[in-house]
């Protein structure tokens, strides 16, 4: 070979040793990197967390008081640098410098923690009018992800006294021959863990028009969304609600036996239990939620998480014979100043007539006692009596769900078209419980009820999306 040709190939030789050590130089400067515990390399690695904002209302408090809107910031994941949060308020129907003051600045959620909060105040007053809102508008500097960019905040009226009965003349609960109302049963039984905030939140964001809770007062004397007596069904826990304090029940998993589709079997494989675990912090919440969406909620956390949800409530016995129960439901409606867009009350005919005695302007449905009466009396004469202190009625398809059916007997029918057509000539509107099959929703609405209460708000949506007369079940 000849002299030119071996500098040649010793050259090339050398230039790719060369390239060869840079090539494995970089990769092990690589490989220490991902294999770093330092801040600065996992943050790289870390993936973003769901940063949420969660809407929120508030009483304004008298004239001359200041109080504060807290709106709570949460993150799905902690994360192992700081998340920055910078905030401005701006004017909506609400009026600033009137209503609330401008507010703009900065949160940190520390390395390692999900939770802030951000604080607007309110300026009270004494002005009997609609809840006003504002936008709180947010930017983020770090590794998250905001589920929204603009949030409203609600200014409650809570100067409006509810001391003279209400009018249904209209009737607002009525809808004139149109699609009858979605009542989220529990927020969706089958679709959601039933009665937490996130089954709510859920079942509105899918389209519910009403949000229906159940109310019970627990030993020290604060009011819960839960539907039984006990919590052994939905949670892991055992006993009494109204044996429970607050504390005690918010340390339970209110998702821990849901299963998508079945409601709350306890025999199933824990694979089927998808959300359990996320009240305790033992597993992730889905973006836009945290932990305490799927704890069971007192009524004042949904008053201030749906200002602008219709909402159902069914006030439970109170167990401890303490007689502040319908008090405190009252108290607690007027200082949010629900009243044209709530409906409340109770089965058990003592109960509804306490509550009424003592709130008078907000909304009520029949009792059982009352309308078993109202329904005998139409059956002996076709007509039924003007009961101007309810909206509503709220009646079972049937008997069989508020008896005991004989073997073998078909259940004796209470919603008809001619008991529909009855209610509407005293001006009480129809809302029918508890509807799952897809071929009574279509019957209940042919009869032109007002309302459909159901545990799966999914299905009865989705058959309120179809054009009307060409409605089918797949």
């Amino acid at each position: 070979m000849k002299p030119c040709i071996l500098a040649s190939q010793t050259y090339r030789d050398d230039q790719l040793m060369t390239t060869r050590y840079l090539v494995n130089t970089l990769f092990a400067v690589l490989l220490l990197q991902a294999c770093s515990d330092t801040s600065d390399s996992n943050r790289f690695q870390a993936p973003p967390s769901s940063l949420t904002v969660v809407p929120a209302a508030a009483p304004e408090g008298a004239p001359g008081e200041m109080r504060s809107l807290t709106f709570r910031v949460t993150l799905t994941e902690p994360q192992p640098t700081a998340v920055t949060l910078n905030y401005r308020t701006s004017a909506g129907t609400a009026t600033a410098g009137e209503d609330y003051l401008d507010t703009a600045g900065d949160i940190t959620i520390p390395a390692g923690a999900i939770e802030g909060h951000i604080s607007v105040d309110m300026l009270g007053d004494a002005e009997e009018e609609a809840a006003e809102t504002f936008t709180l508008a947010i930017g983020i500097s770090g590794n998250a992800q905001a589920t929204a960019t603009a949030i409203t905040g609600t200014i409650a009226n809570d100067d409006s006294a509810c001391d003279a009965p209400f009018s249904k003349d209209p009737n607002p609960w009525l809808v004139h021959g149109g699609d009858p109302l979605n009542f989220a049963h529990r927020g969706g039984v089958t679709d959601f863990p039933e009665n937490t905030l996130y089954a709510y939140a859920e079942a509105a964001l899918a389209g519910a028009d009403v949000l229906e809770m159940d109310v019970y007062q627990t030993a020290d004397n604060q009011l819960v969304i839960l539907h039984d007596l006990t919590v052994d069904r939905t949670t892991k826990g055992t006993g009494n609600v109204a044996d429970l304090t607050l504390a005690e029940l918010r340390a339970l998993d209110a998702a821990y036996w849901f299963v998508t589709g079945a409601g709350t079997p306890h025999d199933r494989p824990a694979e089927d239990y998808a959300f359990r675990g996320i009240a305790t912090g033992d597993k992730p919440p889905p973006p836009g939620y945290s932990a305490e969406d799927f704890r069971i909620p007192t009524l004042e956390e949904a008053l201030a998480r749906f200002p602008h949800n219709l909402i159902n409530l069914e006030l439970k016995p109170d167990l401890d014979g303490s007689g502040d129960y319908e008090q405190q439901m009252a108290n607690l409606l007027q200082r949010y100043g629900r009243y044209g867009d709530l409906i409340a009350g109770s089965f058990i005919d003592e109960v509804t007539n306490n509550f009424k005695a003592v709130a008078p302007c907000v909304y009520s449905y029949l009792p059982l006692g009352q309308g078993l009466e109202l329904f005998t009396q139409y059956l002996i004469t076709g007509t039924v009596p003007d009961l101007p202190e309810h909206i509503t009625a709220q009646i079972p398809p049937d008997a069989s769900q508020i008896g005991e059916q004989i073997p073998g007997d078909d259940p004796i029918p209470i919603v008809t078209p001619q008991l529909v057509e009855a209610l509407h000539g005293v001006n009480l509107a129809v809302q029918v419980w508890t509807i799952n099959r897809c071929e009574e929703m279509l019957r209940m609405m042919d009869m032109g009820v007002d309302g459909i209460m159901t545990d799966k708000p999914l299905l009865l949506e989705s058959l309120l999306a179809q054009p009307r007369g060409e409605r089918r079940c797949e």
